[in-house]
């Protein structure tokens, strides 16, 4: 799974590593520069628009820390600036953003270098994304992944990999309470606030782990609470509110931002979408990758159904058998139906219809170089918007480990 940077990632066989084994075998992250991820952005250039775009370039900060900084330097509201996708901190990453109005040629802050290249009718939309480019590094290989790295980045580029969503979207769960979107989604208000408040989610930085650890012993005591809140924060909002209104848990979570409310429920559809894809596909013969601590198969084959673009679920989402049945069964686990997912007490708007292709197929993937004297080597590949570049590595490592050389040759040879 995804470590902070300057921690060692592990590539190797995913899961169920002892902790001595984990201090073997090919790593990632070694070091921030490592992994890293460049936007390809069909830019709506023209000159003297109003819109200001920024290539911004950020090193372990999350793109909505990125933002909220920008927003403060040039004294505009958050909203204002905007990013077409979201990336996490672990990794050195290469965006764009707009910016309404005027600005100036160049923004440094905290992990941050934002460099204006030019002017636009309007703001970036996801839809301008072509995709990803990625750098990796991989260091400390073993004797076997040296003789077989090759072969399975081969064999990989011609087959693609599960289009999973990999942990990095996984930053509103919490080994404790599970997704904070499940509550939203069922109208648990006061669920809702426990979870924001007091338990430590994947994605807390350090300093909203450490208050969440103080906030539980004064829950109730909302002066208390908003005194030891970061500054400056949301929590502050939502405890300014409680103050006043002690037990309204609806209308202090909706002092919650919108869009981060929608976020964490996102989130928790695109976990139930990854379950309802490990249903279907459970019985073919795979290897396996791990995501948030589970288990997910990653079929040897691609399946027949691979080009089938699925939806997440959504109040009118329909699905075809298999996909019906893998679905329904993914919604049973968490206790819900298609009809949770819809406007209510806590969400001003219904998760929208949003879709995704079951399987990636690298655009791009190979080995840059591969110098076994260094046991290390670079791999460079691009990906389409939405996919991600550690379940590609996560798939080549399973590859790359097993001892099936039947998978590391073409389909049909």
């Amino acid at each position: 799974m995804t470590q902070r940077v300057g921690r060692k990632e592990r590539f190797g066989p995913p899961g169920g590593a002892s902790p001595s084994s984990a201090e073997t075998g090919v790593r990632w992250k070694v070091r921030p520069e490592d992994f890293q991820v460049e936007e390809l952005v069909d830019l709506p250039l023209r000159p003297g628009g109003p819109y200001v775009l920024y290539r911004v370039r950020k090193q372990g900060r999350t793109t909505l820390e990125v933002q909220a900084e920008l927003a403060a330097r040039l004294g505009v509201p958050q909203r204002a600036v905007i990013f077409p996708a979201l990336k996490d901190r672990e990794a050195v990453a290469v965006q764009m953003a707009a910016v309404r109005g005027r600005g100036p040629d160049r923004i440094q802050g905290h992990g941050f270098e934002a460099v204006r290249i030019g002017e636009a009718d309007r703001p970036l939309r996801p839809w301008d994304l072509r995709g990803n480019r990625f750098v990796v590094r991989l260091r400390e290989l073993d004797d076997l992944e040296i003789e077989r790295l090759p072969a399975a980045v081969a064999a990989l580029a011609i087959r693609g990999f599960p289009n999973y969503f990999d942990d990095q979207r996984f930053g509103s769960w919490s080994p404790e309470a599970g997704f904070i979107g499940r509550p939203l989604l069922l109208g648990q208000a006061e669920e809702v606030l426990w979870i924001y408040l007091t338990v430590p989610m994947a994605g807390d930085p350090p300093g909203v782990r450490a208050f969440k650890a103080e906030a539980r012993a004064w829950w109730g005591n909302w002066a208390a609470m908003q005194e030891r809140a970061p500054r400056p924060s949301n929590y502050r909002s939502v405890l300014t509110f409680l103050k006043d209104h002690p037990t309204d848990w609806r209308r202090a979570v909706r002092r919650i931002p919108a869009r981060l409310r929608a976020l964490w429920v996102d989130a928790y559809r695109a976990w139930i979408w990854n379950r309802a894809l490990r249903w279907a596909w459970i019985s073919l013969p795979h290897l396996e990758v791990e995501i948030r601590g589970e288990r997910f198969p990653a079929p040897l084959e691609p399946p027949q159904d691979m080009e089938m673009i699925l939806e997440l679920p959504h109040r009118r989402a329909r699905y075809e058998s298999p996909w019906s049945e893998a679905m329904a069964a993914a919604l049973a686990e968490e206790g819900l139906t298609l009809s949770h997912f819809r406007k209510g007490a806590l969400l001003e708007d219904a998760p929208p219809p949003t879709r995704r292709p079951a399987w990636c197929r690298p655009r791009v993937l190979y080995l840059q170089d591969l110098q076994p004297d260094r046991r290390e080597a670079t791999l460079v590949f691009e990906l389409p918007p939405g996919s991600y570049g550690t379940l590609l590595l996560k798939a080549l490592a399973a590859w790359a480990q097993s001892a099936e050389d039947r998978i590391l040759r073409p389909s049909g040879s």
